[in-house]
C-alpha cells in the first residue's frame, strides 16, 4: 500500500508544494485508488499533478467529516472532473447523510460545513452512505463509526449543525477512519481531524482489524489547547500502545506533539510525505 499526503498544514522541506489548514491524502493498495479528504481548496489537486498522480482515476473519495477544511475541496474536485470530462462516477462515501447538515461556528460568526449538496454530489459521484466498517481491497479498511467508550474524548461540541429546524451541538457524528492490516498482522491508521478521539479510534481500528500491534498512524488529533485530563489520558494511551511511528499533523498542535514525543515515535510530516506499507 501506497499513501501520499496531498495536503497538509505544513509543507515538508524543499518541496515548494501547496500547503493549507486542511487534509487530504492519496492512497493506493491492490490497484485501487482512493482519495481521503479534499483539503479546503484546489490545493490538493495542485499538489496532485505536481507528483504525478491523477485524481480522474480514483475509485473512492472518502470524507472523513463535513468540515469545510476536509470537504471545501470536493467542489474543485468536480470542477476538474468537468473540465476533463470525467464520466465514471468514483463512490463518494460516507457515514450518513448528516455530514451534509449546515454547520455554524456563532463566536466566528462563519459556516464551518460543506457548500456542495448532496444533490450536486450525485451528479458526478456514486454517493453511499455506511457507518460500518467496510473491505476497500483485502487489506484496506474503512473503519466506519469508532464508538465513543471514554469520558475524555470527543465529550465536548464542534459549534452547532442546524437540524429538524433548529440548530443543535454537534459532536461530528459522522467521522470516520482507515485502518491497513499488513502482512504481519499489524494494523497502521490514516486519520483526517480524529473527532472520535485518536483513542477510540485505535481502540476501534485493533477490535475491527484484530490486529495486537500499531504500525503507523497518521492524520490529525484533534488536539488543540486539550484540557489536562484529555491530554494525560491521550499519552497513558499512546504508551501503551507503542505506536512504532507516529505522524501527528493538522488540528494537533504543536505544543500536544511535544508532549507526545516524550512518550512515542513522533515523525517529521507534511505535503508530498510518502509512507509504502506491506
Amino acid at each position: 500500500m501506497k499513501y501520499t499526503l496531498l495536503v497538509e498544514n505544513n509543507s515538508l522541506y524543499d518541496t515548494f508544494l501547496h500547503a493549507e489548514h486542511g487534509m487530504s491524502a492519496y492512497i493506493i493498495d491492490d490497484g485501487v485508488q482512493v482519495l481521503y479528504d479534499c483539503g479546503y481548496s484546489d490545493a490538493f489537486i495542485k499538489n496532485a499533478e505536481a507528483i504525478g498522480i491523477d485524481l480522474t482515476r480514483v475509485e473512492y473519495v472518502i470524507l472523513s467529516h463535513g468540515h469545510y477544511d476536509h470537504s471545501g475541496g470536493l467542489k474543485y474536485l468536480m470542477d476538474y472532473y468537468k473540465e476533463r470530462h470525467v464520466y465514471h462516477k468514483p463512490v463518494l462515501l460516507m457515514a450518513d447523510e448528516d455530514i451534509f447538515l449546515k454547520k455554524y461556528n456563532f463566536i466566528d460568526k462563519k459556516n464551518t460545513g460543506m457548500d456542495v449538496t448532496l444533490d450536486m454530489a450525485k451528479e458526478f459521484f456514486d454517493v453511499q452512505f455506511c457507518a460500518e466498517p467496510k473491505k476497500l481491497t483485502d487489506r484496506l479498511i474503512y473503519l466506519g463509526k469508532a464508538p465513543r467508550l471514554n469520558p475524555y474524548e470527543a465529550a465536548y461540541p464542534q459549534n452547532m449543525k442546524w437540524k429538524d429546524g433548529k440548530y443543535v451541538e454537534d459532536y461530528i457524528d459522522e467521522d470516520v477512519e482507515l485502518a491497513y492490516v499488513h502482512e504481519d498482522g499489524g494494523v497502521s491508521i490514516m486519520t483526517g481531524c480524529s473527532h472520535s478521539g485518536i483513542c477510540n479510534i485505535i481502540a476501534h481500528a485493533k477490535n475491527v482489524t484484530g490486529a495486537s500491534v500499531v504500525h503507523n498512524v497518521i492524520g490529525g488529533l484533534h488536539l488543540q489547547k486539550p484540557s489536562d485530563d484529555l491530554m494525560k489520558y491521550t499519552m497513558d494511551f499512546v504508551k501503551e500502545t507503542n505506536i512504532e511511528k507516529f505522524y501527528a499533523c493538522h488540528c494537533t498542535d504543536f505544543p500536544s506533539r511535544l508532549k507526545l514525543a516524550t512518550i512515542s515515535n513522533i515523525c517529521e510530516t507534511g505535503v508530498s510525505l510518502t509512507l509504502e506499507w506491506i
